[in-house]
C-alpha cells in the first residue's frame, strides 16, 4: 500500500502549479551522492540478525532480530501458555528495534530435546513417531518427534495456540513480520531435509518407524495450519513459507491489508531458483508468485551446509537482484567466525548484503521563492535499489538545522522516480538537510547513500 501524504509542518504541501506565481527560476542543487557506500542494515533491508547471530559485518546494527522457537516452548501443558520465549526476545532491543519470528513443530538438526510438540500432544497423537536426529546435532539427541499433521486434536490445537499469539503479539509495533510456518521439518511446508535419511522425505513408507501408519499432511491439513496462523495475526506482516505451492498461493491471493509477503530458506543454493517457480505451474500463479515482491518483502536466509556458495561469489548477490530480496539472515553461513571466510566470500556476502532492498536516493534538490511561497523546495527522489519500501516513511526537510516542512517518502519501484514539494512559512538561508524518519513514530531513520554523515544528509546550500 502506498503511504498516505503525511500532515505539514509550516505550511508545508504538495503544491499544485499556479501560472504566473514565479517570481524567481528554480536553483539547482545536486547531492553528492555514493555510489559505492555501504547500505547493509535499514529496516527491512540488507542484514537482520538471525538467532542472535551477527556474521557478517555491518555499517550499522541490524534493527531486525529474527528467532525460530518450538511450540513447546510455548505451551507446557494444554491451554497453559508461556510466552518467555517470545518476549525475552524483546529484551535488550534498541529503542527503535524489532523482533521477528516463527513457531515450530519439528527441527531435525536443531532441536534442543526432539520433543518441539507440547508433551501432552505427543502422548494424545495416536499415529505420531520418532525418527533419527541428524548426526553432530547441535543438542546431541537421537531421535525427533514427528507429529500426525492430520490429527485432528493436532489441528485443533495448533489454532488454540495461534489464537493466544494473536490476542498477545498481533499489531506490536515491536514486531516487523511473522513466519507463516507450522507443517514439516523447521514448519518450512516440506517433510524433507533429514541427513540421516540422505536428506529425502520422512520415511513415512518404512513400518519399522512409521509404526501406525501416518501420513503427511493432506492439502487441508496444511491449510488449516497456514489459516490458523492468518486469521490469528491480520494486523500484523506475514510471510509465507515458499516450498508447499499450493498453500502459497492460497496465502498470496488473500485479501489483506497487509499483503503477505514470502521467506525462503535457499538462499545460496541452486535450489533456490531452480524450485522457487516450478516450469508447469499455471502462468497466473507464477506471475502472483513473481510479482510478489512489489507489493511485499521477500525475505531469506542462506540454504547453510556445504551450499552456502554454491550458486558461486556473483550468483548469491545476482539471487538477490533477479528475485528482488529485501533482507538477508546474517546467520547460517557454516562457520562461527567472519575469519574463516576467505576474502572472496567476505567479499561476496558484503555485496549481497548491500544490494538486498531499497536504495533512496535524493537525486536532485531545487529552491525557488513564489508569490505564494517565501522558500519552495522540490526533491527528487530515486530509487537504486532492488525492492521498494514496504511501511511508511516521512522526510524531514531542513535549513539551516532548523524543520521548514515534512512528507511522506514516496513508494517507488526499483528505477522510478518522484518529486516531493514543500514551502516554508519564512525564507531561510543554510545548508539544506533531509532526514528520513519512519512514518510510524519508531524513531528510526533510514540510511542514506550520500557522502557526510547521517542521520540528517546534506543536499547543498540554499543562498
Amino acid at each position: 500500500m502506498r503511504p498516505a501524504a503525511l500532515t505539514a509542518l509550516a505550511l508545508m504541501a504538495i503544491l499544485p502549479s499556479v501560472a504566473g506565481a514565479e517570481t524567481s527560476d528554480w536553483r539547482v542543487l545536486t547531492p553528492a551522492v555514493k555510489a559505492d557506500a555501504v547500505i547493509d542494515s535499514n529496516p527491512l533491508q540488507g542484514y537482520l540478525d538471525w538467532h542472535a547471530g551477527n556474521l557478517v559485518p555491518q555499517v550499522r546494527r541490524a534493527t531486525e532480530h529474527y528467532y525460530r522457537v518450538t511450540w513447546a516452548d510455548l505451551e507446557t501443558s494444554e491451554g497453559v501458555y508461556d510466552f518467555a520465549a517470545i518476549d525475552k526476545l524483546f529484551q535488550g532491543l534498541g529503542p527503535n528495534d524489532r523482533i521477528a519470528f516463527g513457531v515450530m513443530p519439528t527441527d531435525t538438526c536443531c532441536s534442543r530435546t526432539g520433543r518441539d510438540v507440547p508433551d501432552y500432544l505427543i502422548k494424545r497423537l495416536a499415529k505420531g513417531f520418532w525418527i533419527k536426529a541428524d548426526p553432530g546435532n547441535w543438542a546431541h539427541i537421537d531421535k525427533v518427534y514427528v507429529p500426525d499433521w492430520n490429527d485432528p486434536d493436532y489441528l485443533a490445537r495448533w489454532k488454540a495456540l495461534w489464537v493466544a499469539i494473536g490476542k498477545r503479539y498481533d499489531g506490536d509495533p515491536r514486531v516487523a513480520w511473522v513466519d507463516v510456518r507450522g507443517y514439516g521439518n523447521w514448519g518450512e511446508g516440506h517433510v524433507a531435509g533429514s541427513a540421516v535419511y540422505h536428506w529425502s522425505q520422512f520415511p513415512y513408507d518404512d513400518p519399522s518407524v512409521n509404526l501406525h501408519g501416518a501420513q503427511p499432511g493432506t492439502e487441508a491439513s496444511r491449510l488449516a495450519i497456514a489459516d490458523a496462523i492468518t486469521d490469528a495475526m491480520p494486523h500484523t506482516q506475514l510471510l509465507s513459507m515458499t516450498d508447499d505451492k499450493p498453500v502459497l498461493l492460497h496465502l498470496l491471493r488473500l485479501d489483506r491489508a497487509i499483503p503477505i509477503g514470502m521467506r525462503r530458506d535457499s538462499w545460496g543454493a541452486n535450489w533456490f531458483e531452480t524450485s522457487f517457480i516450478p516450469d508447469d505451474m499455471a502462468p497466473e500463479d507464477k506471475a502472483l508468485i513473481r510479482d510478489r515482491w512489489k507489493t511485499a518483502p521477500l525475505i531469506v536466509e542462506n540454504y547453510g551446509w556445504t551450499k552456502v556458495f554454491e550458486a558461486g561469489y556473483d550468483g548469491i548477490v545476482r539471487q538477490v537482484a533477479d528475485w528482488h530480496i529485501s533482507a538477508l539472515g546474517n546467520g547460517n553461513f557454516n562457520v562461527d567466525s567472519w575469519a574463516k571466510l576467505n576474502a572472496d566470500q567476505q567479499a561476496a556476502l558484503i555485496r549481497a548484503g548491500n544490494r538486498a532492498g531499497y536504495r533512496y536516493v535524493p537525486a536532485q534538490a531545487r529552491y525557488r521563492t513564489t508569490t505564494q511561497c517565501p522558500l519552495e523546495i522540490a526533491i527528487t527522489w530515486r530509487n537504486d535499489g532492488v525492492a521498494p519500501i514496504y511501511e511508511a516513511w516521512k522526510v524531514d526537510v531542513a535549513v539551516d538545522g532548523r524543520t521548514v516542512g515534512q512528507t511522506d517518502l514516496p513508494r517507488l519501484l526499483p528505477g522510478e522516480t518522484a518529486e516531493r514539494t514543500v514551502c516554508s512559512a519564512a525564507q531561510a538561508k543554510g545548508a539544506l538537510g533531509v532526514e528520513v524518519m519512519d512514518g510510524r513514530g519508531s524513531g528510526r531513520s533510514m540510511l542514506l547513500p550520500l557522502s557526510g554523515p547521517g542521520p540528517r544528509y546534506a543536499l547543498g546550500d540554499i543562498n
